[in-house]
């Protein structure tokens, strides 16, 4: 009885857990544009002013959630060939896929092009913007799961970096030109990249969980 008293972590040490491995770390005060970071997995779990992050998070969000409209509504490129020309959207090619039979991979190039950045960015604006605005509304804790569970599937970076690489392989076929479409993916992608790292995901779990 007196091993496990001996080698139990004193009462007056605050111990938090990583969001990503659930390793314990030792909680500390942090000093301005210091992180604490989980041993095991370099996850940063604590930041010295999160609510800064938090309120870039949103900002950045939104700004990505905008941009994301003209980025679906506008032709990325326009592929010439022998005098034809086709405008191709980010659904365009959902469609080619689910008209030539692949309907699996094309519900997979939807979800992840479309659907997913659009839920991730929602729930990063919703979550974001409950900590910035102190007020607690229903369904913050879904949202935060939402978050955890699209990250890994938020590929619009991954898409517009597949576009670039599909022009340089069309361009042996024919024309391929750029339109106005690649520019608004190429600021969403930016965009998001920049949410993803500024959400503090253990700022917005105790803000939930009601502790400040």
């Amino acid at each position: 009885m007196s091993a496990l008293n001996s080698s139990a972590p004193p009462s007056d040490l605050r111990w938090i857990q990583c969001p990503r491995c659930h390793a314990s770390l030792r909680d500390r005060q942090l000093q301005p544009h210091e992180f604490l970071c989980c041993g095991r997995c370099g996850e940063q779990v604590k930041s010295a002013h999160p609510g800064r992050t938090m309120m870039a998070a949103w900002a950045f969000a939104m700004a990505a959630l905008i941009t994301l409209i003209p980025a679906n509504m506008n032709p990325i490129l326009i592929f010439s060939v022998a005098g034809s020309y086709q405008e191709n959207l980010i659904i365009t090619g959902v469609e080619g896929l689910w008209m030539q039979g692949f309907q699996p991979l094309g519900a997979l190039v939807f979800f992840s092009a479309i659907l997913a950045p659009v839920l991730y960015l929602l729930s990063v604006s919703y979550v974001s913007a409950c900590w910035t605005l102190q007020m607690r509304l229903p369904f913050m804790g879904a949202a935060l799961r939402l978050v955890e569970a699209l990250e890994p599937w938020n590929l619009l970076p991954v898409f517009a970096i597949a576009c670039m690489v599909s022009v340089v392989k069309l361009r042996t076929l024919g024309t391929v030109s750029w339109e106005p479409g690649s520019l608004w993916i190429l600021a969403t992608a930016v965009l998001t990249m920049l949410a993803i790292q500024c959400f503090d995901r253990k700022c917005a779990e105790l803000y939930v969980e009601g502790v400040k």
